[in-house]
């Protein structure tokens, strides 16, 4: 602050004694005054301005903005979404001509890329037939685990090479447990199975050359029930059961034409005679009974991993493996090996996943009990849940390859693209599964056709045809570079 400007301030002090308010001499001498303040302020802040601006100014880099090369509206900002959309779009129009084939007591869902393309009666419950199986086995992968696996024991009193009294074979409810032969001669033959074989062959390794007693068949880790009882004679033995906890060949044995009603002794008769042919002489006939605990476990073998017992049954529609892995939920959950206990577990199970069980009915695993009742959309959940490439997924029967679709879809674009579980009753025919696109990308259905005559290969057959061919085309056309500018 200048020395005159504090003069001049003094004087004004003292003239404010000796001049009126108002005056001439006191207007001027106060405007002089705030000129010479606010100069110098607007100067000192000027200065700076300016430097900090020549400081700036030296430092920065002037950049051109280009041109833009294509509007703010345009197909090139987001080809991948216009692509997505022009494709479901066309997808759906495909798909619309279903509405007319499809009758009112039957259902299907399809979902590609997180959209559900086409919901018809979605939350109607229908008869499911053997996509039952796609429920079970995708309980099973939560309950069990994916690395769950069988085991089959035998347990007994070993003197050096021979065992002192009976012999016994333990089972653990393994549904593919069966000998080299049995699949030669079966119409779709076990696959992922466990040799009946290396058990005897384990034992052998231990130096057993003879049995004193008998071979004692045990299934008391499930219950004795044979059948579901609603089914009739017509599918009992030879469609299902008899159903036990130790099954050698879906208890069948080698030579034998007719089953025994009881799988315990005819596995034991099975083992009895692989034995004999190995050499080992066995003195009593086969048997049933209960391994004490306190009886030595001698040798064991498992099954292979669960995800591989379970493409075995859905390829297949392995109908005694499906009955068996429910009761194995119910034992692994319960501590019960029923069918009943298994349907119930798999209820509770699915309410904790959050998959829809509204109208769902689960009398059996096979899904033979015309008594079942399933929505398309719970089926589609638990698909939608795998994606198509995981266990459930890839454990499905391949469009012209395997299994129950073996034979469908031999040509055409879904061959080997299309993985699905079959089901078929009289009067109900199912398809559920995927539509593969690429190594990540693959379209979701479900599909039951309830009805009178819908079993019919002149009914199904183009439906399921008309289906698979809108899924398969949804990949060709158009990709996000055929729609950029």
């Amino acid at each position: 602050m200048s020395d005159n400007f504090l003069e001049d301030s003094t004087s004004i002090k003292r003239a404010k004694h000796k001049v009126k308010v108002g005056s001439p001499r006191v207007v001027f001498t106060l405007l002089g005054t705030l000129t010479l303040v606010v100069g110098a302020a607007l100067g000192a802040a000027w200065k700076t301005v300016d430097n900090i601006a020549e400081s700036v100014s030296a430092q920065s880099v002037v950049r051109e903005i280009p041109e833009l090369s294509a509007s703010i509206i345009s197909a090139r900002r987001a080809p991948v979404t216009l692509s997505s959309e022009k494709r479901i779009g066309s997808l759906r129009r495909s798909l619309a001509r279903l509405e007319r084939l499809i009758n009112a007591e039957s259902c299907l869902v399809v979902d590609v890329e997180g959209q559900q393309i086409m919901a018809l009666r979605p939350n109607l419950p229908v008869i499911p037939a053997s996509t039952m199986k796609v429920l079970v086995a995708s309980v099973a992968l939560e309950v069990l685990g994916p690395e769950f696996t069988y085991k089959t024991k035998v347990q007994g009193i070993q003197d050096g090479g021979t065992i002192s009294g009976d012999l016994y074979l333990v089972g653990g409810g393994d549904p593919v447990l069966v000998s080299a032969q049995y699949p030669t001669i079966e119409p779709l033959p076990t696959f992922n199975g466990t040799s009946i074989e290396a058990l005897a062959d384990a034992l052998i390794a231990t130096g057993v050359k003879s049995i004193s007693g008998s071979v004692i068949g045990d299934e008391s880790r499930y219950d004795s029930e044979r059948f579901t009882p609603t089914l009739g004679l017509g599918i009992r033995m030879t469609e299902v059961g008899p159903l036990g906890a130790l099954m050698i060949n879906d208890g069948v044995v080698t030579g034998n034409p007719i089953k025994p009603d009881n799988p315990a002794l005819a596995a034991a008769q099975e083992f009895t005679n692989i034995l004999i042919a190995k050499g080992v002489n066995v003195s009593g006939a086969a048997s049933v009974g209960v391994a004490s605990s306190d009886i030595p476990v001698i040798a064991e073998i498992s099954s292979r991993a669960l995800p591989d017992v379970l493409a075995e049954m859905l390829t297949n529609s392995d109908n005694n493996t499906a009955e068996l892995v429910l009761k194995e939920i119910g034992f692994s959950s319960v501590q019960q090996g029923t069918r009943l206990a298994g349907a119930q577990a798999m209820i509770t199970k699915f309410t904790e996943m959050g998959i829809p069980t509204e109208g769902l009915t689960i009398n059996d695993g096979s899904g033979l009990d015309r008594g079942n009742r399933v929505m398309c959309s719970t089926i589609q959940s638990l698909l939608l849940r795998d994606g198509g490439f995981g266990s459930l997924g890839t454990g499905l029967a391949v469009a012209g390859r395997t299994g129950t679709l073996g034979d469908l879809f031999t040509e055409g674009t879904v061959t080997q693209r299309l993985r699905g579980k079959t089901g078929t009753l009289t009067g109900v025919k199912g398809l559920a599964g995927f539509v593969t696109y690429d190594a990540e990308l693959a379209s979701t259905f479900t599909l039951i056709l309830n009805g009178s005559g819908v079993s019919n290969q002149s009914t199904y057959r183009p439906i399921w045809s008309a289906l698979a061919e809108a899924l398969a085309t949804f990949s060709s056309s158009p990709s996000s570079s055929e729609i950029s500018p």
